[in-house]
């Protein structure tokens, strides 16, 4: 009769914290091989921290090997209470920190890509401004769509979202940060690039007949009427992806006005007295963080 694996007894020390950040990094790069680099160690060491985890807590949590990487049923439960306890154990972290008056762990951060080329985006003069009075607190980023960001704030996976006010969820708070201006631009051997460097005479139904890169997220209601007036030519996104688009030619594509700045006599705007929009860009939070001195020290920071 083969032994029952020992059950977990529910204590948790510092070991079990960092096997449980090991088994959250391969989830979340999606296998063994992904997370070598992330975790800076090999394949080989990596499998033998998830199996002291599977013995630690008397369950098998994944299968690896040739046949690829996947969770037992029993693994993908764990993941989800391991997600919520290690979130739950740097806001405990940060909380007693500040308590105590010293500030450490950590800050997450997600925005929307090339949001920092905007000179009138506070987040770098923030992080700065934090690393003088907060040494010890590290600040980490990662970009993606507004939806990603937002989702990331949700979960918890993300203390602070840069984003685009283009809905509001009630289980967030938002604090605007500056207004970005948007233009419509074209670029490469586009039809309407000699037009507009010319300086010739432009209808809006001379533009408007072009094909447009459009967003696959959501976008407020006067965003979608502004653009439903183009041919879908592609949908993406990111900006970066725009401006790609855009350069091959083939279409047109809306995106912030500084970015031009970056990419100068590659783009030009197109009837900007027409086209061109100012959205407000927002720092997001989870209401339910409103105790944390570490998040509300940066969001002083970052107001305008």
């Amino acid at each position: 009769m083969p032994r029952r694996k020992k059950a977990f007894s529910g204590t948790v020390n510092d070991v079990d914290l960092r096997l449980m950040r090991v088994f959250k990094t391969v989830i979340e790069c999606g296998g063994l091989s992904a997370a070598q680099t992330e975790l800076g160690v090999g394949r080989s060491t990596i499998s033998r921290q998830i199996s002291d985890l599977e013995t630690r807590l008397g369950m098998r949590l994944c299968h690896r090997g040739r046949s690829g990487f996947y969770l037992t049923q029993q693994g993908q439960q764990a993941y989800e209470f391991i997600d919520h306890f290690l979130k739950q154990s740097d806001d405990f972290t940060s909380r007693i920190a500040s308590i105590s008056n010293k500030m450490v762990g950590k800050i997450e951060i997600g925005m929307i890509d090339f949001t920092m080329s905007d000179v009138k985006n506070p987040l770098i003069r923030a992080i700065r401004a934090f690393q003088d009075i907060s040494p010890d607190v590290s600040i980490n980023m990662m970009t993606g769509s507004p939806n990603e960001v937002e989702r990331g704030v949700i979960d918890g996976k993300l203390h602070i979202g840069i984003v685009p006010d283009y809905q509001r969820h009630p289980s967030l708070n938002y604090m605007t940060l500056y207004d970005e201006r948007v233009g419509l631009f074209c670029g490469g051997n586009h039809p309407l690039v000699d037009d507009v460097r010319s300086g010739a005479p432009l209808s809006d139904k001379d533009v408007c007949r072009h094909k447009l890169v459009h967003r696959a997220y959501f976008e407020s209601e006067r965003l979608r009427k502004r653009k439903q007036i183009f041919p879908v030519g592609s949908t993406v996104y990111q900006t970066e992806a725009v401006l790609s688009l855009v350069r091959s030619g083939a279409y047109l594509g809306y995106f912030p006005s500084h970015c031009q700045d970056l990419f100068r006599d590659e783009f030009y705007e197109i009837l900007p007295d027409v086209f061109s929009y100012s959205t407000p860009i927002c720092a997001v939070w989870r209401t339910d963080r409103n105790q944390s001195a570490i998040l509300q020290d940066f969001l002083d920071l970052l107001k305008p």
